[in-house]
Formats: C-alpha cells, structure tokens, sequence
C-alpha cells in the first residue's frame, strides 16, 4: 500500500472512530469524493471558476474546491465568508448532481462557487452541499441561458433547494443545493 493511501485510511479511519462509524466506510465516502470529483476535471463540458468575483483567494475557488477534493482533501472557505478558512467534505451528491448536469442531461455548465465565496451565514455552500452555476451551454445565468431546465435537472438529482432567476440575490446564478 502507498504511504498516500495508508494516510487516506489512517485519517478516514481516525475520523469514523470520532463519528462512531466504521473506518471502511468512512474510507468508501473519501474514494467516492476523490474519483467523482477526477472525473469532474476530466470532464470537458465543466468549466470550474479560477477567480473569485467578489475578493482574491486562489485556494478557494470552484477548480481548487474540485481539485483538493480529488486529492482526498477538503475543499477550502474563503478569508472573507461567514466560516472562513475551514475544510469542507463536498457531499458525494453534489459532486454526482453536477456530474449528471453533464453526463446525463448534456448541459454544459460553468461553476461559479462550491464552498468558497460569500454567502448567507447558514448557506449550505459552507457545508460543502451547493454550488452556484452563472453559465450554462455558453450562455450567462439571466441573459437567455435556459436555466429552468438546469433548474428542473437539479431537482431530478436531488437537490432540494434551487433557486435562479426570480428568486432574490439569484438573478445571474442558478443555486442547486443538497439537504443537510
């Protein structure tokens, strides 16, 4: 076994023990994360955000949140947000949701946000369950882009709050969020 992986399972399995969980499942969740959110990057119709609209913090944005995650980290909160500086798990439904957005309803999407930015204090972006798409098949969230289909897509996925176009604060975005 590779010293990356004995680590993986060593804190998967200290991290279970502290949940009253079993290590093999906890280390299930951790491989789950790291490989839907690989197949995010590798996924072409997908485009994650390198910049923050709002302030500057490289290790925050949408394409670190993925990428830590697909190293088996967790993805980081911005200095600025209501829970800055904290490790967040991405939920396993979330990062499948917004694979199928592509994969499965052939939408292709731009990620403004996941657990970086701000939001509201009780945002489930802080809990590493949302994620806010401002483009979709090329065209900006509120400028033509067909977003209650997006909207609808997100629904059938399981998320249960999705707010865009109509809602308040959410006229250049779409915000599909996973329950607690």
């Amino acid at each position: 076994m590779s010293t990356h992986r004995l680590a993986r399972v060593i804190v998967a399995a200290v991290a279970a023990a502290a949940l009253g969980g079993s290590a093999v499942h906890a280390t299930a969740a951790v491989d789950t994360r790291a490989t839907t959110a690989r197949q995010i990057l590798r996924t072409s119709g997908i485009s994650l955000a390198t910049a923050h609209p709002g302030g500057t913090h490289a290790g925050s944005t949408a394409k670190a949140n993925i990428t830590d995650t697909a190293n088996g980290k967790g993805a980081l909160t911005s200095p600025w947000g209501h829970k800055p500086n904290r490790r967040v798990a991405l939920d396993p439904r979330m990062l499948n949701g917004l694979l199928k957005l592509n994969t499965q309803y052939k939408y292709r999407v731009a990620v403004s946000e996941i657990v970086g930015g701000k939001h509201s204090a009780t945002s489930r972006h802080y809990a590493g369950k949302a994620i806010d798409i401002n483009y979709i098949n090329g065209k900006h969230v509120g400028s033509g882009a067909p977003h209650k289909g997006l909207m609808a897509a997100c629904r059938k996925l399981g998320a249960t709050e999705v707010l865009g176009p109509g809602n308040a604060g959410h006229s250049r975005h779409v915000h599909c969020a996973w329950p607690r």
